[in-house]
């Protein structure tokens, strides 16, 4: 690309990779929550979003009493403790029948509560938003001046999405989901108890999505309208990932993250969603199971 805007992406583009890379981790952790979950149940949570929502409520909620550190673990505890709420009751119907009846009446259940969920907040707390800013505004690095909070944001995510990765292979109830992912019936078979497993993919899908939502606003705004559009972005990076594969979504957040920021600043917020969207339906044209994905 040449001529003015061109030499301007060239001058900023580090800056734009950088966000791009920061929304496509706060994305990547509310994906990678739906993937385990969808792979643990074969529930699409259309819900999954909100639990990002509750999380950042909370905190806004809570730092004028507590303070930050206080509220971001409150915030995110909710979000944990409402997901397994979500598990034992509200999806309790959905557990009963198997196949495609489980399917459909996951995705009723879950899009029930998405609606719930968002007209209680933006009813409730309509102007509610959790933005937390560092004292340290810039940092240069490479002759280039990069926001503080941003890289921090994605320094913080990157971290939770290692922490993971270490528990899933290396704990005993971490092999169990996985386990459970690749053959529910075979780790029935073996003793695995599936309740136990499904009950704590839960409550890390939850706490991914609270992080998420806490993230998200140290890095830009949160607010209680903000759970569809994390939820869409997620799914969306879900199925680019590979809807069973956890570091296939970390790594289709990561592009789509970069892909939404550039076309963002060549084109618009609008437009980039489209073209978004177009690279995703791209990538599935050439692999219909995901970048990481396997075909069944």
């Amino acid at each position: 690309m040449e001529g003015p805007l061109g030499n301007l992406l060239a001058s900023q583009l580090p800056v734009i990779v950088v966000d791009g890379v920061t929304l496509g981790l706060q994305l990547a952790l509310v994906a990678v929550g739906i993937t385990m979950i969808f792979g643990q149940t074969q529930i699409l949570n259309l819900s999954h979003g909100e639990f990002a929502v509750i999380a950042s409520i909370t905190a806004a909620l809570t730092i004028p009493l507590f303070g930050v550190t206080t509220a971001v673990l409150a915030g995110i505890s909710t979000a944990t403790v409402f997901s397994a709420f979500v598990y034992k009751v509200v999806l309790y119907p959905a557990f009963r029948r198997s196949g495609e009846q489980r399917i459909l009446m996951g995705l009723f259940i879950t899009l029930g509560l998405y609606l719930a969920l968002h007209g209680y907040f933006t009813n409730q707390f309509p102007t509610t938003y959790l933005s937390i800013r560092p004292e340290i505004q810039t940092v240069e690095l490479l002759g280039n001046s990069f926001r503080f909070s941003a890289i921090l944001a994605a320094a913080i995510s990157i971290a939770i999405l290692i922490a993971l990765e270490v528990f899933l292979r290396s704990t005993m109830i971490g092999k169990s989901i996985r386990a459970v992912s690749q053959n529910e019936t075979g780790a029935e078979i073996v003793g695995i108890p599936i309740d136990r497993v499904r009950l704590v993919t839960f409550l890390i899908g939850g706490a991914l999505s609270g992080s998420a939502g806490i993230i998200r606003g140290l890095a830009a705004t949160m607010g209680p309208e903000s759970g569809i559009e994390l939820t869409i972005l997620a799914l969306l990076i879900s199925v680019v990932g590979g809807i069973r594969s956890v570091p296939g979504t970390v790594v289709s957040g990561l592009l789509l993250g970069i892909v939404y920021m550039v076309a963002s600043f060549l084109v618009g917020t609008y437009m980039s969603v489209v073209i978004m969207l177009t690279a995703a339906i791209m990538v599935l044209l050439f692999r219909p199971q995901g970048l990481l994905g396997e075909l069944e």
